[in-house]
């Protein structure tokens, strides 16, 4: 099967008829919140990575059973499984029954300094734990692989809680996504520690876009948002993408990065530098209800 045709219909048909089919039940039954303007809406649209993680899964096991070896990229991808999985479940569990009254990193360490885990700092450990795992999988071959597993970990869960800060405006989180994504692509496409050919990068792509474009318009319609699950996800997905392709000494730089900008956000309002930037503030705004 053509690595383009697997990407459409696995990862962005399927999810996107999927969303359609499930968005009913969620307005009816899922929890409600209100967002920026204090309309209530249902929480519950980061579900889509779930029901992505699911259809590739099924995607890549009929090259097995019908006897055709799976093209590089989706052997690329399968060992995010058990890590977007986890987010999914951790996030969905902070985002209908986790409390607001713990906020941040200080939020949820201070927490746990009084013996008490909150389910933001059970999210935080949980993505923490899965991000290393997903790095010694791929890369533990002795005690002098630690470096990389370090700097590996560190990427995706920063990366994860990273994209979690833009999720407070309908389609925010999506538009930084966007250009994350092609951030991220673009080192994929160059990297020398992971070559592909352009089809299977193109093929990644699609695949990473599907289930942004499964809710899309739920997200900026105002009708749900994507919530812990889905953004900590789409900054899984990233993370893991920037981890695998970057070399050491690029990883460190964006692992400090990282590290500087979650820092950074536990003093100042993200929505306020947006809103005093003016071509900032245009992309937040734009295709945005008003």
């Amino acid at each position: 099967m053509n690595s383009i045709i697997f990407a459409l219909i696995f990862s962005m048909a399927i999810p996107i008829l999927v969303m359609v089919l499930l968005t009913r039940s969620l307005e009816d039954s899922a929890p409600r919140q209100a967002n920026y303007r204090g309309r209530l809406v249902y929480n519950g649209l980061g579900i889509v990575w779930f029901v992505w993680l699911l259809s590739f899964w099924i995607g890549a096991h009929l090259f097995v059973m019908a006897g055709i070896e799976q093209p590089l990229w989706v052997t690329y991808i399968i060992p995010i499984f058990p890590l977007i999985a986890g987010t999914v479940i951790f996030g969905l569990l902070d985002d209908w029954v986790g409390d607001s009254n713990a906020k941040g990193f200080r939020g949820h360490l201070r927490a746990m300094l009084h013996l008490t885990i909150t389910t933001g700092g059970l999210k935080m450990l949980g993505i923490g734990f899965l991000s290393f795992f997903t790095a010694v999988s791929l890369y533990w071959d002795g005690i002098y692989a630690l470096p990389r597993v370090l700097l590996v970990t560190c990427a995706i869960a920063l990366m994860a809680n990273f994209m979690n800060l833009f999720d407070l405006r309908p389609g925010r989180a999506g538009k930084a996504y966007v250009v994350i994504l092609l951030l991220a692509i673009l080192s994929l496409s160059l990297s020398a520690v992971v070559q592909m050919k352009p089809e299977d990068v193109a093929a990644i792509a699609l695949t990473g876009i599907g289930p942004l474009l499964a809710v899309w318009r739920y997200d900026l319609g105002e009708k749900g948002m994507l919530g812990d699950c889905g953004a900590n996800s789409m900054g899984a997905f990233l993370g893991f993408i920037f981890a695998t392709s970057l070399p050491m000494w690029a990883l460190a730089i964006l692992v400090l990065l990282l590290l500087a900008l979650n820092i950074l956000s536990e003093r100042f309002s993200f929505s306020r530098i947006i809103d005093a930037c003016r071509p900032l503030s245009w992309l937040d705004n734009l295709w945005r209800k008003r």
